[in-house]
C-alpha cells in the first residue's frame, strides 16, 4: 500500500516506521531539523520497559512539501494519515493549517485523521469533502522525544476508524483493506460504523484527563483517586454534550471510560497536558475548547470543562 503521513512527531513517527518496515511504501511530510533527519537516517522507534528491544531506524521517502506526497515513483498515494496536532488559537487557525497541508496532494487519496479534536474532522472535510475524510481515532503511549523519533509504551497501538456517514464502514473493501494493513504490522486496525462515539468516547478520556492533568499538574493515577469526582464530572458533561449533539454513546459510556482511565499507568500523562506544563497552549482550544464550543450550541452546561479552561489560560497568561 502507498501512505502518505503528514508529519513526523509521535504518531506520525510510530505509524510510518512500522508500515515502512513491514514494505509497504512511506512518504512523510516535514520540515526543517525533522526533515533533514528523515533524509539522513529515517524514523527512529525506541521502547519503554525492562525487556525493551533495540531502538529501530526505518529509512522512508521525505518530501517538505504537499505538493511532493506521491510514492518515491511518483506514483500517487492511497491513503494519507494526518498526524499533526490540531494546534492554533482559533478554529479558523486551524482551518487554514488544515487545508495548506492536504489540499495541494496529488490525485485524490482519502485523508485519515488522528487529532485529538471532536471537530478537527470537520476542518478536513471543509477542504477535501466528507466523502474523502475517514475521521479516526489513535489510541496508545507514543511519547515524542526528538526529530522524527518516538517513545513507544506498549502494549497499546490502534486505529479506530470509518466512513463520515458512519454506516456501511465496516462493508467497504478499502477500509477493511487498510485495517488489514495497519494490524499486519503489529497497529489494531479497527473499522466502525459509529465512529462519532468512538472518536467522542476518546475525547471524554484524553481531553478530560487531561486538562484536568495540566490544571492540578499531576498525573493520572492522582486525578483517578485523588480527584476522581472531578475526573467523573468532566467525563459526565463530555458525554451530556455528545448525546446532546446527537451521538449514540453507549448507556456505559462514562463508566466504560473511568475504567479506561483505571487501567493506564500510574504515571501516564498526556501530550496536551506536557504542552501546557511547557508553557504551549497547543491543543488546549482544539481539545478543550471544541467541546465546549459544542455544548454552546446544543444547550448543554460545561461549568467543569468552562472552570479549568479558564484555569488553564490563566496559567499559560501569567507563563
Amino acid at each position: 500500500m502507498r501512505i502518505g503521513i503528514i508529519g513526523a512527531g509521535a504518531v506520525g513517527t510510530f505509524f510510518g516506521a512500522r508500515l515502512a518496515r513491514a514494505g509497504h511504501e512511506v512518504t512523510v511530510l516535514a520540515r526543517g531539523e525533522t526533515l533533514d533527519r528523515l533524509r539522513s537516517a529515517g524514523l527512529t522507534v525506541t521502547w519503554e520497559g525492562d525487556e525493551a528491544p533495540a531502538p529501530v531506524t526505518v529509512p522512508v521517502h521525505a518530501v517538505a512539501a504537499p505538493a511532493d506526497i506521491t510514492a518515491a515513483d511518483g506514483t500517487p498515494v492511497d491513503i494519507v494519515l494526518l498526524a499533526v496536532k490540531a494546534t492554533g488559537e482559533t478554529v479558523d487557525d486551524r482551518r487554514r493549517k488544515i487545508a495548506a497541508l492536504i489540499s495541494g496532494i496529488p490525485g485524490d487519496p482519502v485523508i485519515v485523521t488522528t487529532q485529538n479534536s471532536v471537530e478537527a474532522h470537520r476542518l478536513v472535510a471543509d477542504a477535501v469533502g466528507e466523502d474523502r475524510t475517514w475521521p479516526g481515532v489513535v489510541r496508545g503511549y507514543f511519547i515524542h522525544t526528538g526529530p522524527a523519533t518516538v517513545r513507544f509504551v506498549p502494549p497499546l497501538a490502534s486505529l479506530t476508524f470509518g466512513r463520515w456517514e458512519g454506516v456501511g464502514s465496516i462493508a467497504d473493501p478499502r477500509l477493511v483493506d487498510f485495517a488489514e494493513t495497519l494490524t499486519g504490522v503489529g497497529i489494531d486496525g479497527i473499522v466502525r460504523d459509529d465512529v462519532w462515539c468512538d472518536i467522542w468516547e476518546k475525547a471524554m478520556f484524553v481531553t478530560c484527563f487531561g486538562a484536568l492533568g495540566a490544571a492540578a499538574d499531576q498525573p493520572i493515577g492522582v486525578l483517578r483517586t485523588t480527584l476522581r469526582s472531578s475526573l467523573e464530572g468532566l467525563i459526565s458533561e463530555a458525554a451530556a454534550t455528545a448525546r446532546a449533539a446527537g451521538v449514540p454513546l453507549a448507556a456505559d459510556a462514562e463508566a466504560r471510560t473511568l475504567a479506561f482511565s483505571d487501567s493506564q499507568p500510574a504515571g501516564a500523562t498526556s501530550s496536551m497536558q506536557r504542552d501546557i506544563a511547557a508553557g504551549i497552549a497547543g491543543e488546549l482550544d482544539s481539545q478543550l475548547g471544541a467541546i465546549m464550543r459544542v455544548g454552546d450550541a446544543a444547550g448543554v452546561e460545561t461549568p467543569l470543562l468552562d472552570l479549568i479552561d479558564g484555569l488553564l489560560r490563566l496559567h499559560l497568561d501569567r507563563n
